[in-house]
């Protein structure tokens, strides 16, 4: 016995949970369960039906029922007249009965309409017209394009990114549009099992869930389970590592504020001037960065994270560059020290002076033979910085004073 066709109604509520249109939905019945999986279901529909997208399935009195959308509405997609579809699973024939929505009548005309019939003329103004809405509608195309796929299994595909590699990335392209409703569907489409499994959950207990809340449940059931707490420990306990570039531990540092904020700890507003501070504290190994890039003064004006990573990164290359001429210069030094040293060695130790014992440059400008108070020149926090730290290490020539005794009294 067949059963009896769904209503108008049931239809509907279908297609709304489904963010379906009504008028691009039509349902197909079968009358008893099919066994076929719904993917292979949609590829022979594709083969006979033209400008179909999806099939939702459900299995209701003992038959199954396929809601089908369609790129245009249903009412213009070609079906047989019969009133049935027939298709091809598994080396057999099934039939599948149509049921339409009910019509919608339509009470507008567009100006375009009537051009297109012959009815009204078109002038150069509206060709630019039509041209510029084609451009635009191929530029919100191109913003809504896919997000990459998601399944949170522990063996992801290779197409696949982690949780928190894709939870970034869909959300700056979520960010681009302004519909909920498209946002739900691009997040559904992303996803596969077990991730799209947590959405359906989600879906039958709160039919009324936002995008932000899909996201949501996809933190708490692939996100870290830190609490908020603990990665704001995390965050103020961090320290540049032993062999770890500045760089890369403002990059470290960063990964764990986008996690704070994803818990809702800290305000975006507040981001920057927190990234700061921690990365002032947290340098341990290049503190002379700290003073060449004057960062404790960007403290009340912090500049973003992608500001200070370029300034950083800079700050590293001339680093790298100072060190290789450095390094092709020391054998140079080396050789030539050797040769004038050589046969006169007694003689340099008895002229050899103590270095010293205060500095003798100008704390403004790096130069020698006056100082500070006195300096009429421009500050160069650099060559200061670079006279300071010859003098440390210069040391204190032969250990002792002028004048001092070499031995302890006997």
């Amino acid at each position: 016995m067949a059963s009896e066709a769904p209503s108008q109604v049931e239809i509907t509520d279908w297609c709304k949970k489904e963010d379906i249109r009504p008028s691009h939905a039509l349902l197909l019945k079968a009358d008893g369960i099919l066994t076929d999986t719904t993917e292979d279901i949609l590829i022979a529909l594709a083969k006979t039906v033209q400008h179909i997208m999806s099939v939702s399935r459900r299995e209701k009195n003992v038959a199954t029922q396929l809601l089908c959308e369609f790129e245009k509405e249903s009412s213009d997609v070609v079906l047989p007249s019969s009133g049935e579809v027939s298709l091809k699973l598994g080396g057999r024939h099934v039939q599948l009965n149509i049921n339409r929505l009910g019509v919608v009548v339509k009470n507008r005309v567009r100006i375009q309409d009537l051009v297109e019939k012959g009815l009204m003329p078109t002038t150069q103004e509206k060709k630019n017209a039509n041209q510029l809405g084609e451009a635009l509608a191929r530029c919100t195309l191109n913003s809504s394009r896919k997000l990459r796929p998601f399944s949170g299994s522990k063996t992801p595909a290779k197409d696949e990114d982690v949780f928190d590699t894709w939870i970034e990335l869909a959300k700056g392209q979520l960010d681009e549009e302004e519909n909920d409703q498209e946002k739900r569907k691009r997040i559904r489409e992303a996803l596969r099992p077990p991730a799209a499994n947590i959405i359906s959950d989600l879906r039958r207990d709160q039919q009324a869930a936002t995008s932000e809340d899909y996201l949501g449940a996809l933190e708490l059931a692939f996100g870290g389970t830190e609490s908020a707490t603990e990665l704001h420990v995390l965050f103020h306990s961090s320290h540049q590592k032993q062999g770890e570039t500045p760089s890369e531990y403002l990059t470290r540092l960063q990964d764990i504020l986008r996690r704070l904020i994803r818990k809702g700890r800290v305000e975006k507003e507040k981001k920057d001037g927190l990234l700061l501070s921690q990365f002032i504290k947290g340098i341990l190994y290049d503190e002379m960065l700290l003073v060449n890039l004057q960062l404790k003064e960007k403290v009340s004006q912090p500049p973003t994270y992608l500001q200070l990573l370029r300034m950083v990164r800079r700050e590293e290359a001339e680093q790298m560059v100072k060190m290789s001429h450095r390094s092709v210069d020391a054998p140079k030094k080396e050789a030539k020290t050797f040769h004038q040293s050589a046969g006169s060695k007694e003689v340099g130790e008895k002229r050899k002076t103590p270095t010293n014992s205060r500095p003798n440059f100008c704390y403004k400008c790096g130069l020698e033979g006056h100082y500070k108070g006195k300096c009429p020149n421009e500050p160069d926090v650099e060559k200061v910085n670079s006279a300071l730290i010859k003098f440390i290490h210069q040391g204190n020539g032969t250990g002792h004073l002028r004048g001092a005794a070499q031995k302890p009294k006997e």
